[in-house]
């Protein structure tokens, strides 16, 4: 697998979810917007810049290597977002990711610590890494994706109808109950106090009129 399958993969993704979904060179150009001189920063050699709705992404692989290798790999993805918030609107800054693609894992190499180290970093902006099972393509991505914004738990509950929406009131009678409100005026009182449309003097009297009247 590739960072530009991995690209595919999230526009198809975010698609599902009816978001606008589109290519976005502008997120890995070399160049600072408005300078017509290229950023003399490492940048990355392969890299996509694609928005997902609200969200802007640049895409890219990453070698599982050495530690020392894939923090370089890092530093490079870091120096590109800066370039790239240049290209970003104001409420997009703070939305931005960076999605890599494991490639070419070395079985000597401690890399699984390093994608701990690179995921819970955030100093930049959010980072979350694909590390592709050639095995089961497609549980290894939905495993990822339910990592990210693009997680949809819903598609895996089965639909339920008539179900109870309000759990509150539940609880509130109990609370009440509690309390010391009699048990068959806790939801006389829960009742009053939704009817919000009436002026807090006369909720008040029919709280009081409710817990004197026996029932």
């Amino acid at each position: 697998m590739t960072a530009e399958d991995l690209r595919d993969r999230l526009l198809a993704s975010a698609a599902g979810l009816g978001w606008e979904a589109e290519l976005a060179p502008d997120l890995v150009s070399r160049q600072f917007r408005g300078r017509p001189d290229a950023s003399t920063a490492a940048l990355p050699e392969l890299a996509y810049g694609i928005r997902l709705g609200a969200y802007p992404v640049i895409v890219a692989p990453i070698t599982l290597g050495t530690k020392s290798e894939m923090l370089d790999t890092l530093r490079v993805l870091h120096s590109q977002l800066i370039i790239a918030r240049s290209y970003m609107a104001r409420d997009e800054v703070i939305n931005a990711h960076i999605f890599l693609c494991a490639i070419n894992p070395n079985p000597d190499a401690d890399w699984r610590t390093v994608i701990d180290i690179a995921e819970r970093d955030e100093s930049v902006c959010r980072k979350v890494i694909w590390v592709p099972d050639p095995n089961n393509l497609d549980q290894s991505y939905a495993d990822f994706r339910a990592r990210t914004f693009l997680a949809a738990p819903w598609e895996g509950v089965a639909e339920q109808h008539d179900a109870p929406l309000d759990q509150v009131q539940g609880l509130a009678e109990t609370l009440l109950i509690r309390a010391g409100l009699p048990k068959a005026v806790a939801p006389i009182w829960i009742e009053i106090v939704g009817q919000a449309a009436e002026d807090a003097d006369t909720m008040v009297e029919r709280l009081v009129q409710a817990r004197e009247t026996p029932q």
